[in-house]
């Protein structure tokens, strides 16, 4: 429907071979290099219309009225619709604007299986049967020196605007994340049996850890650190035996490239000591490390800039969830704008909600941003 919908516009139409969509209008001079812009169309199992797509209709919208307006931008101005950013079915997340930078190798293709079935993502790939080519996700590679910028229109997906009453925010950076599983083993015992100084309790260590991980988080030194053990799988589980071995995962966000960095070095030797003095093994296995990125300050500025000749209420903030503007960030200027989440600023379920005001005011800032970028 969406390339439908591009080529009855009249634009140029094409899918990479991972099955990132791009629609594009020609500017005057081909030789420059043009305006990319868009976001993700896919989204989590029972979430919202608004996550992603937004990001891609607003884009569309852009190209739609400059058509409309007989506008002819010096540059050629594009939208990217990117594939599989939330990585719920195939794990790993940005996987369509991995592959635009370079950063998928054909053999993630083929050991990286259905999270649900088990089927590998070059099978699904082929039966999606649109001309996908799992054999040459190399292609997918964009050259940074055809665009000058890339811009990602998202909602917010919290209650930051909600609660101070802006409808958009010009991102200013976008945290790095850091996930990892800690896997602590000790010795399962009864517990009535064992005294309490002879025992190698793997939950109390794990427990130790959370609050550790916390602890990390509050006194980083960051505006804004966020750390999170989302749970702690104990064995083997039951009320009266000591737990020979713990699961912890952690989730670690921040924007600061120093605090960023020393994160896991404060973490690894935080566990080292606390498993040396208890007597209990450990592992610990990373799963993701996306360095912080951060928004090109001109970017920023004529973002900023356009807010204001609207006269559109304004604010700058970090994003802590990531976005496909991370991996863009990497081989180009990049900048973002929020959108407001209204319906207590839920995202990712069926309540999520961004109004049609709120919607149109983050259309206007991206379309008067690209006119001042493609010209």
């Amino acid at each position: 429907a969406l390339m439908d919908y591009a080529r009855k516009l009249n634009l140029s139409v094409r899918m990479d071979t991972v099955g990132n969509m791009f629609f594009r209008l020609e500017g005057q001079n081909k030789e420059l290099p043009a305006v990319l812009m868009g976001s993700h169309f896919d989204t989590v199992p029972h979430g919202g219309c608004f996550d992603g797509i937004a990001g891609v209709m607003a884009g569309m919208e852009a190209l739609e009225t400059l058509m409309d307006q007989g506008f002819k931008p010096e540059r050629s101005v594009e939208v990217v619709a990117f594939v599989n950013e939330e990585g719920t079915q195939f794990l790993g997340g940005t996987f369509g604007s991995r592959a635009v930078c370079g950063m998928i190798q054909k053999e993630y293709v083929e050991e990286c299986r259905d999270h649900y079935t088990g089927q590998r993502m070059k099978d699904a790939m082929l039966a999606f049967d649109m001309g996908l080519e799992p054999d040459h996700v190399e292609k997918s590679k964009i050259r940074p020196e055809d665009y000058c910028c890339f811009i990602e229109l998202h909602i917010e997906q919290g209650r930051h605007l909600l609660d101070s009453g802006y409808p958009v925010a010009v991102v200013t950076d976008i945290a790095g994340i850091q996930q990892m599983y800690v896997e602590l083993t000790g010795v399962a015992c009864h517990a009535g049996g064992m005294a309490m100084r002879a025992r190698k309790d793997a939950l109390m260590a794990a427990a130790h850890l959370a609050c550790e991980v916390e602890h990390l988080a509050l006194y980083s030194g960051g505006k804004d650190t966020r750390a999170t053990v989302g749970y702690i799988k104990s064995k083997p589980g039951v009320h009266n035996i000591v737990a020979d071995f713990c699961e912890v995962p952690i989730d670690f966000r921040e924007d600061n490239d120093e605090i960023y960095n020393a994160f896991s070095q404060r973490l690894e030797d935080y566990i080292h000591d606390l498993c040396n003095k208890r007597g209990i093994g450990y592992r610990v296995v990373k799963t993701l490390e996306l360095h912080p990125a951060h928004s090109d300050p001109k970017i920023v500025e004529t973002m900023l800039r356009s807010a204001e000749e609207l006269e559109i209420p304004h604010t700058q903030m970090v994003s802590y969830p990531c976005h496909d503007a991370v991996n863009m960030e990497r081989i180009m200027p990049m900048g973002m704008i929020f959108l407001r989440s209204s319906n207590g600023g839920v995202s990712h379920c069926p309540e999520e909600y961004t109004t049609q005001e709120d919607l149109t005011a983050g259309a206007n800032i991206l379309l008067h941003t690209i006119l001042k970028l493609a010209y």
